[in-house]
Parts: structure tokens; C-alpha cells; sequence
């Protein structure tokens, strides 16, 4: 199996089924050592191991999956970070078009002021005399 491939059990399923499949082989030992000094084992024993290690293993099939919660959380996480990354370029892009405006605007800047001083001195010069 690969590290991908959705079939494979996740780390809780696994060291659940570990856990179950020990505890079954310590059930059977202990049946079979008991079986030894009694002769048989009385059946409640089997029953209540075999209800056990059965609520067990259903226990650990409704538990939801770690791997694909991880798979998620590190999906959400690529997905933010490429939004930044398209931030960032944006934000670049119009840093570019605002330098761009500036240098356009300079000449229009200087032009204006030029003609202010221009009609400053005109309405100066070509004002009546005062004793008029």
C-alpha cells in the first residue's frame, strides 16, 4: 500500500486493531490456561470478551477518520497560503500601475504650477493702475 492510497488504515484504526487483535490472543491464552486447571471455561467469560472486544471494534469504526482530517486541514492551508500569494500579486501589480500614474502626473503637476505662475504675473502685469 502507498501512503496515498485511501484503503489503508489510519494510525487510530490501526493501533485499534492491534490493540483488539492482543487483547483477543490474552482472551485465548487465558481461556486456554483456564481451560487447563478447569477443565472447561465457564461460558460468560467468552461471551463477555467477545461483547467487548465486538463494542470495541465498532467503537473504532464510528470514529472518524484522522488521516482525512489532516488531509483537510493541509488542503485548507495551501489554499491560504495561495490566496496570500494571489494578494501579494495584486497588491504588486497595483504598486506598478500607481507608479506609473505618479510619473504620469508629474509632468501635468509641473505644467500647472507653471501656468499658475504664469497667469499670477500676467494679472499682475496687465492690472489697471491704481490711480485709474
Amino acid at each position: 500500500m502507498t501512503r496515498d492510497d485511501p484503503t489503508r488504515p489510519g494510525l487510530v484504526e490501526a493501533t485499534m486493531e492491534a490493540f483488539l487483535d492482543r487483547t483477543r490472543t490474552v482472551a485465548e491464552l487465558m481461556a486456554s490456561a483456564g481451560r487447563g486447571a478447569l477443565g472447561v471455561l465457564p461460558e460468560p467469560v467468552p461471551g463477555a470478551v467477545t461483547g467487548m472486544l465486538s463494542a470495541m471494534r465498532q467503537l473504532s469504526e464510528q470514529m472518524p477518520p484522522v488521516t482525512a482530517e489532516l488531509d483537510v486541514l493541509v488542503e485548507e492551508v495551501h489554499a491560504k497560503r495561495l490566496s496570500i500569494q494571489a494578494l501579494q500579486a495584486e497588491l504588486r501589480a497595483l504598486d506598478s500601475q500607481l507608479a506609473v500614474l505618479e510619473r504620469t502626473l508629474a509632468p501635468v503637476q509641473d505644467w500647472t504650477r507653471r501656468w499658475e505662475r504664469l497667469r499670477k504675473s500676467l494679472t499682475s502685469t496687465l492690472a489697471p493702475p491704481p490711480d485709474a
